[in-house]
């Protein structure tokens, strides 16, 4: 019966081998420029509440997220609907702006 070739002499063999087995600059492709991210490819479900928005991401005290939490719970649009978090957020960037002088920007 043969032996099974040692994983570990193969590799030795492959670190060992000359630095000409290395591919020249010339011979590497460039990278893919980075896409857009608002453009989805196709194919790909974006929901309608989210098309044509963006996420971020914000780090902040618990104390904000529990109280945005619950003033979403709490607060009720007129058809008797709870408010999103996104548009008392959104409501609330808006009030931003306006004490700084900067245009509102309509959801």
């Amino acid at each position: 019966m043969s032996r099974k070739p040692s994983l570990l002499a193969s590799a030795i063999k492959t670190a060992e081998q000359p630095a000409a087995a290395a591919p020249a600059v010339a011979d590497i492709t460039p990278l893919e420029p980075r896409r857009d991210r608002s453009v989805q490819p196709a194919g790909s479900y974006v929901a309608p509440s989210r098309a044509n928005k963006t996420a971020r991401t914000h780090y902040l005290p618990p104390g904000y997220w529990e109280t945005l939490e619950e003033l979403s719970f709490r607060t009720r649009d007129t058809q008797g609907k709870r408010i999103p978090q996104e548009r008392l957020v959104a409501e609330a960037l808006n009030l931003l702006f306006t004490k700084y002088n900067y245009p509102l920007v309509k959801s």
